[in-house]
């Protein structure tokens, strides 16, 4: 379902979640910086504000008609499940776990994010295309 709006402008939306991005990633390393009884206290706080962010984005999304909704909606999700199957764990004391977690999430987090527009995106220096994508690109 589109709720494409002319008015919508990209590169605000970009932008904004972008800044929401770098604010994220701030968090974590605030987070990583805490001794390991507030980093287990303070964790599933970052991970709800990753779940608020991801929502944001998601109706950003939708409101600029972006080709790519369905496929970040399932990146979403696999970031949010992982989130969610170690989360127990970290509040249980697991604090090593945690601090991988919160690296891993920190490195999603830094990604490079456009939307709104329909132009591939490089991936990320040393990392390869998926096959069918460099399959693709040798037909044309």
């Amino acid at each position: 379902m589109h709720f494409h709006q002319p008015d919508a402008d990209p590169h605000a939306a970009c932008a904004a979640v972008r800044d929401s991005r770098e604010r994220l990633c701030a968090r974590i390393a605030a987070l990583q910086a805490q001794s390991d009884d507030i980093f287990v206290q303070d964790f599933p706080a970052v991970v709800a504000t990753v779940e608020a962010d991801f929502r944001r984005e998601e109706a950003l999304l939708e409101r600029l008609g972006d080709a790519c909704l369905h496929p970040r909606r399932a990146d979403y999700a696999v970031v949010l499940c992982a989130l969610h199957r170690t989360l127990p764990q970290i509040e249980g004391g697991d604090v090593v776990l945690g601090r991988q977690v919160a690296d891993a999430l920190g490195a999603v987090l830094s990604l490079p994010w456009d939307a709104g527009t329909d132009a591939p995106r490089a991936p990320p220096a040393g990392m390869r295309r998926p096959r069918a994508a460099r399959a693709a690109g040798s037909i044309h």
